[in-house]
């Protein structure tokens, strides 16, 4: 039992970085193909992104039970 709480952990962990990562891969994405200067939004995106991953996560467990 206690590698599955560590497990959940981990993948939650996963989630949130995942999500980070997303968000900056589309604020990138958006910069490139807009020829304009949005890195002042990174932070913004990376936190939406990390929002995203936590909503996911807990939307997968709550179909879990």
């Amino acid at each position: 039992m206690k590698e599955t709480r560590s497990r959940k952990g981990n993948l939650t962990l996963i989630s949130v970085v995942g999500g980070g990562i997303a968000g900056w891969i589309v604020n990138f994405g958006l910069s490139i193909l807009s020829n304009s200067d949005i890195t002042h939004l990174y932070g913004i995106s990376i936190f939406l992104g990390v929002i995203v991953g936590l909503l996911w996560d807990i939307s997968d467990k709550l179909n879990r039970e």
